[in-house]
């Protein structure tokens, strides 16, 4: 699981006006989601969310490779974090920041995926950050997750065509993700980032795409959810 900084850190813009946050609020929450999977949804981060947030950023499991989320995480860093969702989408109103729903759980979130909008000439900091419940490891769920989000928000919507992101030393799932998102691991340009007062080595992780690679990329057809589910 990599991790984003911007993306995974609690932010509100506290310029809007009540009436303005409201409006994009319910722009944002009302964002259709695309059926990843027949059972698993890649939808917008609601207020509902505060229970999954809790459990899963206070999982061992998840922190070990975040680096941004505070650990323990409180209900105030969830609620900090829900209501800074409409800080978090483009200047078209789209989610920067998908949440994972498990469909067969009531819409359970299950972990979540971001991508940035920084200009291609940004790219000191990571352009993508994930995390994904334990159980869903190891099903290929978050680099077709990492494709669509790219591809409908970064690539097509922003035009964006460089990428830079990190990976934990070690983490070759994460790292793994990446490549098959089309990532390509920097040799020699190693980073460390401090977690808990350690230093942590990171894998510098770069796309670049030219014309042709934008029209092929992430070319991932929308499921078929299960009957019962729709």
């Amino acid at each position: 699981m990599a991790k984003q900084e911007s993306i995974i850190a609690s932010v509100t813009n506290n310029e809007r006006s009540p009436e303005e946050y409201e409006r994009l609020a319910r722009s944002h929450d009302s964002y259709s989601p695309f059926w990843l999977t027949e059972t698993i949804q890649l939808g917008p981060l609601l207020p509902s969310d505060k229970e999954s947030l809790l459990e899963y950023l206070n999982d061992s499991r998840v922190y070990q490779w975040l680096l941004g989320p505070p650990y323990p995480y409180t209900e105030k860093d969830a609620d900090l974090f829900i209501k800074g969702r409409v800080d978090r989408v483009t200047k078209n109103g789209t989610p920067l920041h998908l949440v994972f729903r498990d469909m067969t759980k009531g819409g359970k979130a299950i972990g979540s995926v971001g991508v940035s909008d920084d200009s291609d000439d940004m790219l000191d900091g990571d352009d993508v950050g994930y995390w994904l419940a334990p159980e869903y490891h190891g099903k290929g769920l978050m680099a077709k997750a990492l494709k669509v989000q790219l591809r409908r928000v970064a690539i097509q919507e922003v035009g964006k065509r460089k990428f830079n992101a990190h990976a934990f030393v070690g983490n070759w799932a994460s790292r793994k993700t990446m490549e098959k998102a089309g990532f390509v691991y920097q040799p020699n340009m190693e980073k460390t980032k401090t977690k808990d007062g350690k230093e942590i080595e990171l894998w510098t992780m770069r796309m670049y795409l030219d014309d042709k690679d934008v029209e092929n990329y992430g070319l991932i057809p929308e499921a078929t959810p299960l009957p019962s589910l729709i």
